[in-house]
């Protein structure tokens, strides 16, 4: 469900830097490409939910950032996770034809949407049973998990704010502080759709919509021709 709302590359560069650079505003969403899953293995191309965005300048690659959404706890997730990146790292791999080049790094993160809070299975060391002994030869993995339950941050992207707040605020029935919060901000409809059929709170929904200003959503299109107009307004003072 929440695939729609990260193929904004506006609302990826957001919640990218965000949750990973601490709100400094390293990416830029001009510079993300989204990859084609399909490409890159049979397993990837039932991965419905995965976002993968290339943040690049000319033809320079610089890094890789991987999203799974996730609406339950899983064991499991560590080992796919750890599939995932490897596989993208041997893509990359392959691409690089003299094999002398650094490859770029790929950064994932598990986007939690789920009621319970994610307090397992968090690496690798969790999942398996390891003695002191043998642990120097283990190498550990770190499964990167951005749930509603630890987040304190406010995005710069109103509609992953109201979103990541949303899952907060209804999961700990404070739905009217969310209403306080975004009262009279702008957000798109199907955000606010999204949001209400993960929590189930659609009479609160119709509360929201009189507090707050909705937008249809624009297509890409559409979006551009309204940069354009602003830009050539600008040009002509």
């Amino acid at each position: 469900m929440t695939k729609k709302l990260f193929e904004d590359k506006e609302v990826f560069a957001s919640f990218i830097n965000g949750v990973i650079y601490h709100g400094k505003k390293i990416l830029s969403s001009h510079h993300l490409k989204e990859i084609n899953l399909s490409t890159i293995s049979d397993s990837f191309k039932e991965r419905i939910r995965d976002i993968v965005q290339v943040y690049q300048t000319g033809d320079e690659i610089f890094s890789l950032y991987h999203i799974e959404s996730q609406s339950v706890v899983d064991f499991s997730m560590v080992f796919r996770m750890m599939e995932y990146q490897a596989e993208l790292y041997l893509k990359k791999f392959k691409e690089n034809h003299r094999h002398r080049e650094k490859l770029p790094l790929i950064i994932s993160v598990v986007f939690y949407t789920g009621k319970e809070e994610w307090k397992q299975y968090r690496s690798l060391y969790e999942c398996v049973q390891l003695s002191k002994e043998i642990e120097p030869w283990i190498s550990d993995y770190k499964l990167h998990v951005f749930g509603w339950a630890q987040n304190e941050i406010e995005f710069d992207n109103m509609d992953l704010n109201f979103f990541v707040w949303g899952l907060k605020y209804s999961y700990q029935d404070k739905w009217e502080y969310l209403m306080t919060k975004f009262k009279n901000k702008i957000i798109k409809r199907g955000t606010m759709k999204m949001l209400s059929e993960m929590c189930g709170q659609k009479e609160e929904l119709k509360d929201m919509e009189e507090r707050v200003e909705v937008t249809h959503e624009l297509g890409s299109y559409q979006r551009r021709m309204i940069n354009q107009g602003i830009e050539q307004g600008i040009h002509q003072g």
